[in-house]
């Protein structure tokens, strides 16, 4: 669905010579501004003047990272509602492996009003295509 690549650097490693767990949401999050962009937009920014808040996050950790390690974050799925989606995550590493798996409830919110609100229909509609396709 969509894929981008990630070079694990020394910020990345903890005091057990791997990659932090806390490093799973920096890469959803890197994945997630990625294809964004690759759509015209930003968390910030998806239209109408609504940008996204991460609501929730679930991450299961497989197998260790370690310095250097080239990984590929995958977008698997990606799951519509009325004011929030949900984003599913895959991290492989050069092997192939995965390593880590996870997902995160986006919802829509208006920062201006500091409000909920549905999703904007030309984001939606631009989504649901890309997921077709």
């Amino acid at each position: 669905m969509f894929s981008e690549k990630y070079k694990v650097t020394i910020g990345d490693i903890n005091y057990g010579g791997h990659m932090g767990n806390d490093r799973a949401l920096l890469l959803f999050q890197q994945g997630r501004i990625s294809w964004l962009n690759s759509m015209g937009y930003s968390e910030l920014s998806i239209g109408e003047e609504v940008g996204i808040i991460q609501r929730e996050a679930h991450v299961k950790y497989h197998k260790e990272a370690f310095l250097n390690d080239d990984l590929t974050i995958n977008i698997t799925e990606i799951i519509l509602k009325r004011s929030n989606f949900i984003l599913k995550y895959e991290v492989r590493n050069e092997k192939d492996e995965v390593i880590i798996t996870g997902e995160v409830l986006l919802v829509a919110y208006n920062y201006k009003k500091k409000k909920i609100v549905a999703i904007p229909k030309d984001f939606k509609e631009k989504v649901e295509r890309n997921i077709n396709s």
